[in-house]
């Protein structure tokens, strides 16, 4: 080997390296500013979650705070109203996931408590050392943090003070565990390789993913804020050990959990607490070496065509032939990764599909159930030789066919804009139709229908407003199914230019917690049961109608569906 070809070698391998090297760093830059970009998208998506369910717990304690059951047990405590109030407080637990509620009457002890029937019942501890609980006497709510006292579980407290006939007669408190919003953070999808902090004003971690950042410190503490602490019993005995936490730069910092830094993106949660959101640095460098061999591939293919260049400069065909080759080449890898991107695009449109799957068996059962009971019927028809019937029940068959087809297409149009084909229908038509859909469901639990005032026209999309039927008639029908007297009463009222169509049931009615939710996408009193999109679409519906959906309970019993609907094209008027 000549001494100019071993230098000529050198020199290109130099290259390479320094070639591979600004490859590495540009894409890792290109790499973590992307990641930036998503990090800080991530955590608005998880502040906006945290933020939602901060103001509905507060929602609920607003009401709690204006219930006459709660203002008359404080303001008078006994034994009846006591055990009433604490099924009550432990009614609303369970509803709004909170882990416990209770009152405090004006000295700071609790008089009624969810968790009243267990050994560690709160009824009768006196929390007056709390801050939620003296701060909130005097005025300033906010949402608190402590280490609970007999529990030992950490958690957010939101307090609110009630008052009676103007007069302060207490707190209602309600306590929500910090592992929700730890274990809530994984179906929020901010990333498997990111970590999220709830930091307070003394940077002591106070929820996170992560198990071993609980209740550890961003660094020392001084000893005059450990002490200050220590004498609020906000974490009791906890150590508050310090995390190795190094901050580089505005947006990167590094653990001692953690082998390489990490990217962090910060943000206000309140006035009180900070949320982090963390990004590990290792898996970005680590997707760095399909690159590296790409562009060593690349350049290694460069630098066979400059010696080639260099070794035939009057080789200028040889030259063309080898450029063209190399843009043969680069243009098939673009081709790759376009159909790679095409993949994953339908890879997410059938991911999409699969969510909504779910639904389609709550959707198109009752119809399929009515088939189901007319193909039987027609076969003991046809034994008979009662043909006509036979007939009859095929054209049934048939309508409930293209029925389901429709409402196949009905679930396509739940993601997609989708114009109504609004006209003038009969309402007593569009009922019949939806009661042969549920027919074998109300057949099979014995539930009676009355109907009145059915004879007008309604300006309505009539597949549509049959699907909302379907829906609150079976609702309706599943409502009674332990009831004696199970009767559903279909009534329709013209009043100024309207129908007012009201459906209600002979049931229990619907539970006063979740009449204000119950038209909630995802909202579902079932339990183990239904997506809870049935009612929130069925509202959607009708308002594409111009026309209102309401629910209540019935002042004779039973739960009430409210339906206004315009007999004309309210436009037209």
């Amino acid at each position: 080997m000549s001494h100019k070809f071993s230098v000529k070698i050198l020199i290109y391998l130099l290259l390479l390296f320094c070639g591979l090297w600004a490859s590495y760093l540009f894409n890792v830059a290109q790499d973590e500013e992307s990641v930036l970009v998503q990090t800080k998208t991530n955590l608005e998506k998880l502040n906006s979650y945290i933020q939602t369910e901060f103001t509905r717990y507060q929602a609920i304690q607003m009401q709690l705070s204006l219930s006459n059951l709660v203002q008359s047990g404080l303001q008078q405590a006994t034994a009846k109203n006591s055990n009433e109030l604490d099924r009550y407080l432990q009614d609303i637990q369970i509803s709004s996931g909170a882990s416990d509620v209770y009152l405090l009457d004006l000295s700071g002890t609790v008089i009624a408590s969810s968790n009243w029937y267990l050994p560690h019942s709160y009824k009768g501890s006196n929390f007056a050392f709390r801050p939620y609980f003296y701060e909130t006497i005097e005025g300033n709510e906010h949402v608190s943090f402590a280490l609970g006292l007999r529990s030992k579980t950490r958690g957010f407290y939101f307090a609110k003070s009630v008052y009676k006939d103007g007069s302060l007669v207490g707190v209602v408190v309600m306590k929500v565990n910090a592992s929700k919003f730890e274990s809530d953070k994984a179906q929020l999808d901010t990333g498997t390789d990111s970590h999220f902090l709830i930091v307070d004003d003394n940077h002591i971690v106070l929820a996170s993913d992560v198990e071993q950042w609980r209740l550890a410190s961003l660094g020392q503490l001084s000893p005059t804020k450990r002490k200050e602490i220590e004498s609020s019993r906000q974490f009791e005995n906890e150590s508050l050990f310090p995390i190795d936490w190094r901050v580089l730069s505005p947006t990167r910092v590094k653990t001692s959990s953690h082998g390489s830094d990490a990217l962090m993106q910060k943000r206000p949660l309140n006035k009180q607490y900070t949320l982090y959101l963390l990004h590990e640095v290792a898996p970005i460098k680590a997707a760095q070496w399909p690159r590296l061999g790409v562009t060593a591939l690349v350049l290694i293919l460069l630098f066979v065509v400059v010696e080639y260049t260099l070794s035939k400069l009057t080789g200028y065909r040889q030259l063309l032939f080898s450029q063209r080759s190399l843009e043969a080449e680069v243009a098939s890898r673009k081709q790759a990764l376009e159909q790679a991107q095409d993949a994953l695009i339908r890879a997410a449109k059938l991911a999409t599909i699969g969510q909504l799957s779910a639904s389609i068996n709550h959707e198109i059962n009752q119809p399929l159930s009515a088939m189901s009971a007319y193909v039987a019927s027609a076969k003991r028809l046809a034994q008979k030789g009662e043909v006509s019937k036979v007939v009859e029940n095929m054209v049934l068959i048939q309508s409930l066919i293209t029925r389901v087809h429709k409402i196949v297409a009905q679930l396509k149009s739940f993601s997609q804009h989708h114009d109504n084909k609004m006209l003038v229908a009969n309402l007593k038509h569009s009922v019949d139709n939806a009661l042969v859909i549920v027919g074998p469901e109300l057949k099979r639990y014995g539930v009676a229908i009355q109907s009145e005032g059915l004879v007008c026209n309604i300006w309505v999309d009539p597949f549509k407003f049959e699907q909302v039927l379907v829906n609150i008639i079976s609702n309706a029908c599943q409502a009674i199914v332990e009831q004696d007297n199970k009767c559903i009463y279909i009534r329709a009222v013209e009043h100024e230019g309207k129908i007012q169509l009201s459906i209600i049931d002979s049931g229990e009615g619907i539970k006063q917690h979740a009449l204000s939710n119950i038209f909630e996408p995802f909202y579902t009193t079932k339990s183990g049961n239904g997506l809870g999109l049935g009612l929130s679409i069925s509202k959607q519906i009708i308002e594409s109608f111009h026309g209102k959906l309401s629910a209540h309970n019935h002042p004779q019993g039973g739960a009430e569906f409210l339906i206004s609907l315009h007999t004309k094209n309210p436009q037209h008027d």
